[in-house]
């Protein structure tokens, strides 16, 4: 079987812009498990599937595989480090996004994985110029270092990119980039002919010092963990803060407008929106996604009101009575979030 990385060079230009709203939303196929399967518009692989092959083509694989890389784009590569798990779903998603003619940023070299490391520094030829982590949690920045150390084995030594973590993050989350990034800044990788620029956006919430990244030319939105595919974004308070999780949204959704993004290409699970201006493009995915999170406040509040003396356990049971109860203890960190902010209003 001919695989995606094999044929999308050809078929794909790697504009996402391509994808117009006068086009319309019909079923879509890729292949799972040795099997064509077709997706609906509500269906988690639309839009990965609406990103790689705009024109219906049936040749994007949907398999989770961690020993190969993904081609998104022509521009952006995806591969998946082996540690699926309740919190990472199939996996940390890494990005590569470059050229050969320019060269490559990491995002998220996640887990500090020897084989993972070596498949990034590997698609890329070895030839990384930066490497970014969105935040510095366990399963998306250790990586950074040996990723480093590796290219320095190789005659290279892209900078470490970030925010540092704050007072507030737990032991095993604690980071210092080499270079700390500033809101709204570019980073650009080009060569004589074009480039590829990454606007960083700062979006606390999840973490205090995550951001995400706007690739210009593509349209495209690297979420991090502040947007996810097929989960909620866990808020774990003291360095998780729900007022600023839902502000960041609000910012998402101006560089969404601001960009006229499509896409979101976040750290777990598969791409998401497809065309703009359609009930599943970017914009409406964080509307929803706000949306879901005001409810559930909602839903915290009335059950604080009715129990008034009700215990962290006892709020778990009736907020989240709507999610299997081994998740409780996950969805106890944002009912902590949540409490906390509706005490601050």
């Amino acid at each position: 079987m001919v695989r995606s990385s094999q044929l999308l060079h050809a078929v794909h230009s790697g504009a996402s812009s391509a994808i117009t709203a006068e086009q319309p939303l019909a079923a879509r196929s890729g292949w799972l498990n040795g099997q064509l399967v077709p997706y609906a518009p509500k269906d988690a692989p639309f839009g990965e599937l609406t990103l790689t092959c705009p024109e219906g083509q049936h040749l994007h694989h949907l398999d989770w595989r961690t020993n190969e890389s993904v081609l998104l784009l022509k521009n952006v590569q995806r591969l998946t480090a082996p540690n699926p798990g309740v919190m990472t779903g199939p996996g940390t998603n890494s990005y590569l996004v470059g050229d050969p003619d320019t060269g490559y940023l990491v995002i998220d070299p996640g887990p500090a994985d020897a084989e993972h490391i070596d498949r990034l520094w590997r698609a890329s030829g070895g030839d990384i110029r930066m490497i970014v982590c969105t935040h510095s949690h366990p399963d998306h920045s250790p990586g950074a270092a040996p990723l480093q150390a590796l290219c320095v084995a190789h005659g290279k030594r892209p900078p470490i990119l970030g925010l540092s973590s704050a007072p507030t993050a737990r032991a095993n989350s604690e980071f210092t980039p080499e270079r700390e990034l500033v809101d709204g800044e570019r980073l650009i990788l080009q060569c004589a002919c074009h480039q590829h620029t990454l606007r960083v956006v700062h979006t606390p919430g999840h973490a205090a010092n995550h951001l995400c990244l706007v690739l210009e030319e593509d349209s495209l939105l690297f979420s991090g963990d502040h947007v996810l595919n097929g989960s909620t974004t866990v808020v774990d308070p003291p360095d998780g803060h729900m007022t600023d999780y839902l502000e960041s949204l609000d910012k998402l959704l101006k560089a969404c407008e601001q960009h006229h993004i499509q896409f979101i290409l976040p750290a777990h699970g598969y791409v998401l929106g497809n065309v703009w201006g359609e009930a599943h493009d970017a914009r409406a995915c964080i509307a929803h996604l706000k949306a879901h999170r005001l409810k559930r406040e909602a839903k915290i509040w009335a059950v604080m009101q009715q129990h008034p003396e009700g215990s962290m356990d006892d709020w778990v049971k009736h907020a989240y009575d709507d999610i299997p109860s081994k998740l409780w203890p996950v969805a106890k960190r944002s009912l902590l979030a949540h409490v906390e902010r509706l005490r601050a209003l």
